[in-house]
């Protein structure tokens, strides 16, 4: 043992601490340039964010509230709890001026009191203070937008904070926001009948379609570089309808078209880009342009219809004396997608993910359209608004709950 010993410390090398400063004290010249690089970059990115902030601050003062800052983590956490896809019934509390959204995946629940929203277990997200006698509801991907329908205030949401809101001189009649945030309202002014007041994402006033004729509805498209008017006129005891395509931020129309003898109801844009327009006789598609792309003329009573991204499902009653109802789904072109027969009157429909849903009396029947495949469901009741979250997810909203419904769980 002590011949190891003496034979280690013989190998054994002894370095000076001096001789250790001196060594450490070399450098690379190579790894060194690199290293100057990157902290040059470091600070340019440091003084570019500065700048950046600033700059977003002194242009959007309004964004940069203490509700925006306080909810921002209750946001992002919300973000996450939306996309799990877990949904239970939820209950609030009955109001006979409710209004529903199935905002950014959760529920959107607006009465008299206020807005709520809920995620898809019932969780209280956001309570918005904002009172209307008459509430109503449009969203977006990005935005949820809540007007006093004949009231003459509006206020425009994220999921967590209100970031937005205005009071008008005169009532508001309609609304539509698009998924580039811009939106629209429906009012009017002293000397016009219709005035629709289209706002940017930033919340400014960008253009004002004043018109003589009654505006119905109003509608931009996903980009945010289309916007219809939907109005219409009496001439010789007679509705005349038109359609205006406008792009934000100019004044002239870039198509303006008459429908005679039909009185319109209302119109959308469909995510590919044209234009849906619904009338109390029939449907018409139109590209972008406002070419006309085909028509549907029902030719039975129309119980329901709803105007969707893909095109428009309507519901129409068979004849007085069956309790039936025939649904036809249309294509952004107007083509027939499906047409078949449901039991019971249908006074509901959606669309998701290739499925149209539709609500008669308390039964709600789901149809595969590529397969022809139909699936009923009993609900507690009849409701006031269906959304479909997905081919398999509905949430049927009444007076006093939205009651959840799932195809696969069987």
């Amino acid at each position: 043992m002590a011949q190891e010993k003496k034979y280690k410390a013989q190998n054994e090398i002894k370095v000076s601490d001096r001789e250790l400063y001196e060594a450490s004290a070399k450098t690379n010249g190579y790894y060194e340039g690199v290293a100057s690089v990157y902290s040059t970059v470091r600070y340019v990115l440091l003084i570019f964010l500065v700048v950046f902030l600033f700059a977003s601050a002194i242009r959007n003062p309004e964004s940069i509230s203490y509700d925006n800052l306080m909810f921002l983590m209750k946001d992002l956490r919300s973000v996450g709890e939306a996309s799990v896809g877990d949904f239970n019934n939820i209950s609030y509390n009955p109001d006979t001026s409710l209004s529903f959204s199935g905002f950014r995946k959760n529920l959107a629940v607006a009465t008299t009191a206020g807005l709520k929203i809920y995620d898809g277990e019932g969780k209280l997200l956001f309570e918005g203070k904002e009172r209307f006698s008459n509430p109503k509801i449009e969203d977006s991907d990005r935005y949820l937008l809540m007007y006093d329908f004949a009231g003459n205030s509006f206020a425009l949401y994220n999921s967590f904070a209100r970031i937005y809101n205005e009071k008008l001189e005169y009532e508001i009649t309609g609304a539509d926001i698009s998924d580039s945030g811009m939106f629209a309202i429906i009012t009017r002014t002293k000397e016009y009948n219709s005035a629709v007041l289209l706002y940017t994402k930033n919340c400014k006033l960008k253009n004002r379609f004043l018109s003589e004729d009654r505006v119905i509805d109003a509608s931009i498209n996903s980009k945010g570089d289309r916007i219809a008017i939907l109005s219409f006129d009496a001439e010789d005891s007679s509705f005349v309808t038109k359609v205006k395509i406008s792009r934000p931020g100019e004044d002239h129309v870039i198509t303006s078209l008459e429908l005679r003898d039909v009185f319109p109801l209302s119109c959308n844009f469909t995510s590919d880009g044209n234009l849906s327009v619904f009338c109390d006789k029939g449907l018409y598609f139109y590209d972008e342009n406002g070419n006309l792309l085909g028509n549907f003329v029902p030719g039975d009573t129309v119980e329901a219809a709803k105007l969707c991204d893909d095109g428009v499902v309507v519901a129409l009653s068979r004849n007085a004396f069956t309790t039936n109802s025939s649904i036809i789904m249309l294509n952004s072109q107007g083509g027939v997608e499906y047409s078949g027969v449901i039991e019971g009157n249908a006074s509901l429909l959606d669309y998701s993910e290739g499925y149209v849903f539709a609500l008669g009396g308390n039964v709600l029947t789901r149809i595969d359209i590529e397969n022809n495949v139909i699936e009923r469901k009993q609900m507690s009741g009849s409701g006031r608004k269906m959304i479909a979250y997905s081919g398999s997810d509905v949430m049927v909203c009444t007076l006093s709950m939205a009651e959840y419904c799932n195809f696969k769980e069987d």
